[in-house]
């Protein structure tokens, strides 16, 4: 994954987890874009993706053979909630027209454990709805993952969700 360099880190900067399927090209497509937008993003000091941190070293590849083990999947599961435990926030990416079930678990993890959850929605909303819970139980959320450079993680403004829901 070849990103460009970060910027000089605010004070206070945050640690945040980036939670976003990766399963097909559309949420591949977003989780490179988000990534490279918190990157360049002052107020980011750290974030976890864990597609960077597989268990055993296990490789995905996109249209490739994929049978994850009852072990993998045990401490898959187990690694993202200490990840989700360790930061400071969520980052949860919803591409309206392929939502994955497992981001959004990690938001509702992230919104019982306290921690302010920021997400990033994409595509046709009045055509293919965000789940209720999940538009919801975001703190504040962007429309555009290059909205994540510039947004300010050290002082989140709730903004409320108004789009087509389920």
């Amino acid at each position: 994954m070849q990103v460009p360099a970060s910027t000089k880190k605010d004070l206070g900067a945050k640690s945040i987890y980036l939670a976003a399927g990766w399963f097909d090209e559309l949420q591949t497509t977003l989780l490179l874009d988000a990534y490279r937008a918190l990157l360049q993003n002052p107020t980011i000091a750290h974030i976890h993706v864990p597609l960077l941190h597989q268990y055993g070293g296990e490789e995905f590849i996109e249209d490739g053979e994929f049978s994850p083990n009852f072990e993998w999947a045990t401490m898959t599961y187990k690694s993202d909630v200490k990840a989700i435990d360790n930061s400071d926030l969520v980052v949860a990416l919803f591409p309206a027209e392929s939502q994955d079930i497992g981001t959004a678990m990690e938001v509702g993890y992230a919104v019982a454990s306290h921690k302010p959850v920021i997400t990033t929605y994409t595509g046709d909303l009045n055509i293919t709805p965000i789940n209720l819970m999940i538009s919801f139980g975001a703190d504040s959320f962007v429309l555009d993952p290059k909205e994540l450079t510039n947004y300010n993680f050290l002082d989140i403004t709730p903004r409320k969700y108004s789009g087509a829901i389920i």
